[in-house]
């Protein structure tokens, strides 16, 4: 979706897509089902009623399967992200054709010309619905909502969000997750360079020289001020949140947190793209703030 890497090349397509998604399923039927109506009622109005007959309604006849078509296949190939500037675009413009050819149907007491209308209104409908949700960003509460429900997002979004530096966020680094692992061998003999966080050599604490970071037993004597004052972990956790998408933590940083869709968890700031979180049973780390939603 909007957070993932950008990708090149010819996505395959694939009708779980369709299937393991209600939304899109339910919305592509009613809209194929819409247009089988408006269909067969204008062509038999037109021939029935020839005189001052709204032709621009067969330009819609022929769009909309364009624009049906086209959903379909983007769905399908999982190119939402890619293409949903695209297809906001042709929806407008099917919206005013649709709502335009209904306006020219119905005020008619003819039958068929009054089915031909009440499919086009029914694809404007779907239309609108349609706008809302490519219109929209992934993380809105309503679509993140309505994807939710979606198998196929759900293990796609997932395997796409694990891998670091991904495209749009960025976990921020933490005072944890820069610390380079701590490892001493005894043939340093004693001349090892000092730890960034870690503390001080034998030999460093003898010099009379600054060190470039505090240790950990200065930084708990000293007072803390400014800058220097050590990072703690929040006590207070005052937001619910609910994961909408299951999430796997990069198992080289040890601040992210696992956690499963529908799973509860506690937050303690929401301010920025990951989320200070602690699960129920007392694990915290860091979450992104796209695979949850505020209770």
């Amino acid at each position: 979706m909007e957070h993932s890497r950008p990708q090149y090349g010819r996505k395959r397509i694939s009708m779980g897509n369709i299937i393991g998604d209600p939304f899109a399923l339910a919305t592509l039927s009613i809209a194929t089902l819409a247009w089988f109506i408006s269909f067969p009622a204008t062509i038999i109005a037109h021939i029935q009623l020839p005189v001052d007959f709204p032709l621009y309604t067969y330009w819609a006849l022929v769009f909309y399967p364009a624009v049906i078509v086209g959903i379909f296949i983007v769905i399908a190939s999982d190119s939402i992200q890619t293409y949903h500037v695209a297809i906001t675009g042709y929806l407008a413009c099917g919206l005013v054709i649709s709502t335009a050819a209904a306006n020219g149907l119905i005020h008619s007491p003819n039958g068929a010309k009054e089915a031909s209308a009440a499919g086009f209104v029914l694809l404007a409908m779907v239309t609108i619905v349609w706008i809302f949700y490519f219109g929209s960003a992934p993380s809105a509460v309503p679509r993140a909502y309505i994807d939710s429900f979606a198998l196929s997002k759900e293990s796609s979004s997932t395997s796409r969000h694990t891998m670091n530096g991904g495209y749009g966020i960025r976990r921020p680094e933490t005072s944890t997750s820069v610390q380079p692992p701590q490892m001493y061998t005894a043939q340093l003999n004693g001349l090892e360079n000092p730890s960034p966080v870690g503390g001080m050599t034998s030999t460093m604490r003898n010099s009379t020289a600054a060190p470039p970071f505090p240790s950990a037993a200065a930084q708990k004597t000293a007072a803390p001020t400014g800058t220097e004052a050590e990072i703690v972990p929040p006590t207070e956790y005052p937001y619910r949140a609910k994961a909408i998408y299951s999430y796997e933590a990069n198992p080289e940083d040890a601040n992210e947190i696992s956690f499963s869709k529908h799973e509860i968890l506690e937050v303690s700031d929401v301010s920025g793209r990951w989320w200070q979180a602690r699960k129920e049973n007392g694990e915290t780390g860091i979450a992104p703030s796209n695979y949850l939603i505020l209770l």
